[in-house]
């Protein structure tokens, strides 16, 4: 069960999440305007989301939420 849960969650890509949904926010997105499944208005009011996306991707975004806590309670308990 912790195998299928590690594979939904995506602990594969551990530290490459948000680069991975940014290229397949992107990908979407343009896959869907040229099979027509979108029209050029909706595909011009979702290109912000599009390009957010490939810009996390370029940047090498990355999210570490698990680390931040640990260094952000040390922090805080070492001021005291």
């Amino acid at each position: 069960m912790n195998t299928l849960a590690w594979l939904i969650t995506g602990g594969f890509a551990k530290g490459y999440r948000t680069q991975i949904f940014g290229v397949t926010a992107a990908l979407s997105t343009i896959g869907l305007w040229s099979v027509g499944e979108m029209s050029l208005p909706d595909l011009i009011s979702t290109l912000p989301i599009a390009l957010g996306g490939l810009g996390l991707a370029a940047l090498g975004a990355k999210v570490d939420d698990a680390s931040a806590n640990k260094s952000g309670v040390a922090k805080s308990a070492g001021r005291k």
